[in-house]
């Protein structure tokens, strides 16, 4: 082990004694963040979308204000490949299913540092508090793509990016109300130039949320309340270098209900940071240097009593190279990453408190007439459970200058957390350091079109996960993780959309197959049909639009019988830009009051108005 950690450090020395050369090229460096429809999530590097032969899907702001969410639950809820449930009111616990794998399988960046949980018993990210006023997009990836960040991306990849500053000075204050005592407010002021731009974005919603559980007969509504702040800086030094910082912070406190009782509460915060300094060694050469850190706190509490009080903190660092020419790109990087937690409950405990990753990858993209083929290699080493090599290969060929047809191979991992390595309890052992990551292998056929407004993409998908990890008792009679399941997970995704003058419509269906293959069963929570139809249309300065969000009936648990029925949802949104300073605008949430579960025994919201005012400077 740390033979192999050396030759990784030695990498990283290496490409960072290689800035060196050339320090004046005669390239602009540009920010991928501001260049329109450029993805830069799936590679790690920007690119147009219509190079990048992955499933991909952006939310830019326009789309944000547009939809008037008020979560990025909101937002993802029913996009091509993505289920969400959420265990009550605002601000509870939210569950995130892409393509059909687990909650934990989907990698979640902000600004490009992961923000998953190390000292929860999955390790998922929490969603439910992120605010859609401090986000400037979201860049969503469906597939594998562990050979570009390591663990955790067997389903995909969502990042969210930050909002930007501008080269003018600008500023909107956000105001809105709704029933159930929702309020929520928000500021934005940017200001920059050719060379240095700047931003900031206060926000604050709260409510007083609906009762959350059937079970809890008291009529007692679970409220919530998130405040916070997002900071943008970055600065252009010279034709060749520029940088960029990025941080948030957000506090939460929400009531929730467990097992009949409705006297929860959960507190704590969340604080990303990212810094990156982009350097043009050459016109065809290009190299990122970035360093992140993310840490969370929750408070879990019973009537006022502590039950457990979790941490994580996180920091990361990576250099990567980018080698443009004619007929493609190559990029070459490492990262490095150190998690540790804080842990301290009344039902368990965590032996150890820390690990390490270091990791190196490579990539290579071709583009040769109508053939398109891009390959992807990473190694990883964690200090705990050893070393990973996974990888990715695509290949697509141009139909027509409107038609791709494509197919695509891609292996990834998930590694176990540290609970679910070292935690243990008086009430059972649960904690198992001999447990191997989760592993899948994936394959996907896709057909996209893209013409005169339309776009479409139709994929078909395999995905297979050996060694999934569940908790049973064991040979030795001890009731622990164990390295037992496996998943196989096929599908078709239909997604596509028109766009003609004022009048924009987008929709997307998802038809999976997600088998439990130890028991033949259906996966929990998740649906074999369910799809989503946003449209929109602008008259002059007013503007109405409408969300369909629709699933068939799934399995609640691997552990009952309950089953959440099916459920079809409609939201509807208007807006009137009074003049060009002021818009006011109104959303109806589940139009027809539908009652429907998403998690067995949880309400969800029933029929739901809410308004407000935006003053634009």
């Amino acid at each position: 082990m740390r033979y192999k950690k050396n030759a990784v450090a030695s990498g990283v020395a290496l490409a960072m004694a290689m800035t060196t050369l050339s320090a004046q090229a005669q390239q602009r460096v540009e920010n991928p963040q501001q260049l329109g429809d450029v993805q830069v999530t799936a590679n790690r590097l920007p690119q147009s979308q219509a190079d990048v032969l992955a499933s991909t899907t952006i939310i830019d702001r326009d789309e944000i204000e547009r939809s008037q969410a008020d979560s990025v639950v909101e937002l993802l809820q029913g996009r091509a490949g993505i289920e969400m449930t959420q265990s009550g009111s605002p601000g509870t616990v939210s569950s995130l299913f892409m393509r059909g794998t687990n909650s934990n399988h989907t990698l979640v960046l902000i600004d490009g540092v992961r923000i998953n949980s190390a000292a929860s018993s999955n390790g998922a990210s929490s969603l439910e508090f992120l605010s859609p006023d401090m986000i400037e997009r979201i860049e969503i990836v469906r597939g594998p793509r562990a050979a570009a960040y390591g663990s955790d991306a067997i389903g995909g990849v969502i990042q969210i990016f930050t909002r930007n500053g501008g080269k003018d000075t600008q500023a909107e204050l956000n105001l809105r109300a709704g029933e159930d005592g929702f309020g929520k407010q928000s500021a934005y002021v940017a200001a920059g130039n050719a060379d240095t731009r700047l931003n900031a974005t206060l926000f604050h919603r709260d409510g007083d949320g609906f009762n959350s559980t059937e079970a809890d007969t008291s009529g007692e509504d679970d409220g919530f309340e998130s405040t916070g702040a997002q900071v943008g800086l970055s600065h252009r030094f010279s034709d060749s270098v520029q940088g960029s910082f990025r941080a948030l912070r957000q506090d939460f406190d929400s009531d929730y209900d467990y097992g009949g009782a409705s006297n929860y509460t959960s507190e704590g915060y969340q604080q990303s940071f990212s810094g990156n300094l982009d350097v043009a060694l050459e016109p065809d050469w290009n190299m990122r240097l970035t360093a992140g850190h993310f840490d969370e706190r929750r408070d879990d509490r019973n009537d006022g009593q502590r039950e457990t009080l979790a941490k994580t903190k996180r920091d990361e660092l990576g250099i990567q190279h980018t080698f443009t020419h004619e007929h493609g790109i190559e990029s070459l990087g490492v990262d490095y990453r150190h998690e540790a937690i804080d842990y301290d409950s009344i039902w368990d405990s965590i032996n150890r408190d820390s690990r390490e990753n270091y990791g190196i990858y490579g990539l290579i993209q071709r583009e040769y007439g109508r053939h398109q083929l891009s390959g992807s290699l990473r190694y990883d080493d964690d200090s705990l459970f050893g070393d990973k090599t996974t990888g990715n290969i695509a290949y697509a060929y141009q139909l027509a200058t409107y038609q791709q047809l494509g197919a695509s191979y891609g292996t990834a991992y998930k590694a176990p957390t540290l609970y679910q390595l070292y935690s243990a309890s008086p009430y059972g052992n649960y904690g198992n350091r001999d447990l191997d990551a989760e592993k899948s292998k994936s394959t996907e056929l896709f057909w996209s079109y893209q013409r005169d407004g339309w776009h479409g993409r139709v994929s078909l998908f395999e995905n297979r996960i050996d060694d999934l990890l569940n908790t049973e008792t064991g040979p030795d009679g001890e009731y622990r993780y164990y390295n037992v399941d496996e998943a196989r997970i096929r599908g078709v995704e239909l997604s596509g959309g028109w766009t003609y003058g004022s009048l924009s419509l987008n929709a997307s269906l998802t038809r999976q197959d997600p088998e439990n293959r130890e028991t033949g069963d259906q996966l929990a929570r998740r649906a074999e049909l369910y799809g989503r139809i946003d449209a929109d249309y602008r008259y002059h300065a007013v503007s109405v639009g409408m969300t369909l969000r629709a699933s068939q009936e799934r399995p609640d648990s691997d552990y009952s019988d309950a089953i959440d029925a099916g459920y079809g949802v409609v939201d509807l949104r208007t807006a009137w830009q009074v003049t060009p300073t002021v818009e006011l605008s109104a959303k109806l949430e589940n139009a027809f009051d539908k009652d429907y579960q998403l998690v067995d025994g949880y309400n969800t919201q029933d029929r739901y108005l809410e308004g407000g005012v935006k003053l634009s400077f």
